[in-house]
């Protein structure tokens, strides 16, 4: 017996092997690829493969994300605000990296709750899918457990995207966190060299008669130049790890439209051609291509498979959700026996 479905693209009966991963067809979805490359995507992200040198060396500070203070208030303390004018560009990125971390980690464990229960549901609906249907047997028992089966593999495709973006946004409160520290250190030191510049000048102002002053100024603009260029190392390194992260989480996201693309077609292969069902207490069905008639059983309380339909011998095909059978024996199975 040939099993067929009917597309609602083409309307055309074909043999289909519908369900299985790497199936042949135009535009079919290989499900088993894609679940391997979101976990290729994913390990790189939770493994922090994007992150470029230069970040290393500080813990993660996320108090400091939304803390707004400014490490340049001790130059402020010390009586030399004045100076805080032509230094002021080294606080300049802090502004840039302030942020709220709880909405962000709040986001990400939304994300990840959300990929478990998917995962999770995934992994319920399989095993229902087998038990429920194990006494079935014929083509449309084989082509309900592999339509059930690529569609469960689908729904993992989804949880794993889904806790790959949860990493990435993860990962970059932390980075961004780290971040913020090494430049509020870096800052931090530049203030307490311009300090301590600036005290020694003060205190022989009155012997020089504040030329030491006027001398320092430019001392302390060349500090903070100097400290400058190391922040702007810092901040190129974090802007390099934001585009490498950002080209994972882009191939995650193109993995889930193809995940999209994939559960149409499962979907479509599903309901697109006619069903047949089970009857009475033996279940048993006469499914007839081109006047061959072939037999599926299974328990009549159970799901019963979509997958199959048939064809006359003149091979036209039937509207979706009414099962015809002839054959040479004659017999036609109405929707109304199909109880």
């Amino acid at each position: 017996m040939t099993t067929a479905i009917s597309t609602p693209d083409s309307q055309t009966s074909q043999t289909s092997t519908t369900g299985q991963a790497g199936q042949s067809g135009s535009g079919q979805v290989n499900i088993t690829q894609l679940l391997t490359d979101l976990d290729s995507a994913t390990t790189a992200i939770t493994q922090n493969d994007w992150l470029t040198a230069g970040l290393d060396g500080a813990s993660t500070a996320l108090d400091l994300l939304g803390s707004g203070s400014d490490p340049l208030s001790g130059i402020v303390s010390a009586g030399f605000g004045w100076l805080t004018q032509l230094v002021s560009f080294l606080a300049e990125p802090l502004k840039t990296l302030a942020g709220d971390p709880s909405s962000v980690s709040s986001s990400a464990q939304s994300l990840q709750g959300a990929g478990q229960n998917v995962s999770s549901l995934a992994g319920s609906y399989q095993q229902s899918a087998g038990t429920q249907t194990s006494s079935w047997s014929g083509s449309a028992a084989s082509g309900y457990q592999s339509t059930a089966t690529q569609l469960a593999g689908e729904l993992r495709a989804i949880a794993k995207a889904s806790s790959g973006v949860s990493s990435a946004m993860s990962g970059a409160k932390d980075v961004v966190g780290s971040a913020t520290q090494i430049v509020t250190e870096l800052v931090t030191k530049a203030g307490g060299e311009m300090n301590t510049i600036m005290t020694q000048a003060v205190a022989a102002a009155p012997a020089t008669g504040g030329a030491s002053v006027a001398a320092a100024i430019p001392q302390c603009v060349q500090i903070a130049a100097q400290y400058g260029g190391q922040i702007a190392e810092k901040m190129g390194a974090l802007l390099s790890s934001g585009q490498n992260l950002a080209k994972l989480v882009l191939a995650v996201v193109k993995s889930l439209e193809a995940v999209n693309t994939a559960i149409s077609q499962t979907t479509a292969n599903t309901t697109g051609g006619s069903s047949t069902s089970s009857t009475g207490t033996t279940g048993s069905v006469n499914a007839t291509t081109a006047g061959t008639t072939g037999t599926t059983t299974g328990p009549a309380t159970s799901t019963r498979p979509t997958t199959l339909t048939t064809s006359t011998p003149s091979s036209a095909v039937r509207p979706a959700n009414v099962a015809t059978a002839t054959g040479t024996t004659g017999t036609t199975v109405t929707p109304g026996q199909l109880a």
